[in-house]
């Protein structure tokens, strides 16, 4: 079933100055795409393809960023989301661009990665390019959300879909198609998708015209989840607040601590991370 939306949101943005936001890793290989919180501090991921570049790495409370070891033979290609099993400690997917992704187990104290399954998203078409993935946790049961990133010359595609954990098997699959009116240049719709506990979906729309930028990014809440699981798009006019923010290219978002915290792939600058407090 495909629904078709255009959201159109009101042009009164608010910035961040960009001396708010902190350097993790000046290194490109450790730059960010996807963050999800772990013991005391975050797991992220990394999109590196190359043999003996790091895929996952763990930040701690004072943001020191390490390294993790990938256990099997052939490293992932791309990672570009990570997000907790909702209800399983220290299980977490990771979602390559492809729609890839490995079910894993950290060891919270060794932090050894075991993978425990790995399975491939429905519905997508050979041009699609993931960069998002979170899963709302219904009164029918897990429900996996991921988006193709779209660009100015194509459109994302939003994907709603019931997952079956047992059995890695998914039904009752919805699309929604949609442009975002900012950035207007080499935009990219879904840099990465974030749950706030009220079930509302937010996506950070990013303009990434190469590895030196200059990158700018977008804050948007697309819609809410009904306690079934149904996606309801938000209208326009009741959208909420915007962020914006020049220099920064957000590839990693998630509701943390009553706030929302963003960390970036700013590409030959690294990575940095910044916390918005409630």
């Amino acid at each position: 079933m495909k629904k078709v939306f255009l959201f159109i949101l009101p042009l009164s943005l608010f910035g961040q100055p960009s001396d708010d936001w902190r350097l993790i890793h000046g290194d490109p290989l450790f730059s960010i795409s996807g963050v999800v919180q772990f013991k005391d501090g975050f797991l992220v991921v990394h999109d590196n393809k190359k043999k003996g570049q790091p895929r996952v790495s763990f930040i701690d409370d004072k943001f020191r960023i390490t390294k993790l070891v990938w256990p099997e033979p052939e490293s992932p290609f791309d990672l570009e989301a990570a997000i907790q099993i909702p209800g399983m400690k220290d299980r977490f997917i990771f979602m390559e661009s492809s729609g890839k992704c490995y079910e894993v187990y950290v060891d919270p104290k060794d932090f050894r990665i075991d993978v425990l399954s790995i399975f491939t998203v429905p519905g997508l078409t050979p041009n699609m390019n993931l960069e998002g993935l979170t899963i709302f946790s219904s009164g029918q049961g897990f429900v996996f959300v991921y988006g193709d990133r779209g660009s100015n010359f194509r459109t994302s595609t939003l994907f709603t879909v019931f997952f079956n954990h047992k059995k890695k098997s998914f039904s009752e699959i919805e699309t929604f198609t949609f442009n975002l009116p900012k950035p207007k240049f080499d935009r990219r719709n879904i840099a990465d998708l974030a749950l706030n506990v009220d079930g509302s979906l937010w996506c950070a729309a990013t303009s990434d015209p190469g590895d030196s930028g200059p990158f700018s990014s977008v804050i948007y809440e697309l819609g809410q989840f009904s306690h079934a699981g149904t996606f309801i798009p938000t209208h326009p006019k009741l959208l909420n607040p915007i962020m914006a923010f020049d220099g920064q290219k957000v590839e990693a978002m998630i509701f943390h601590n009553d706030g929302l915290l963003l960390m970036t792939d700013n590409e030959n600058f690294g990575a940095t991370i910044k916390i918005i407090k409630n």
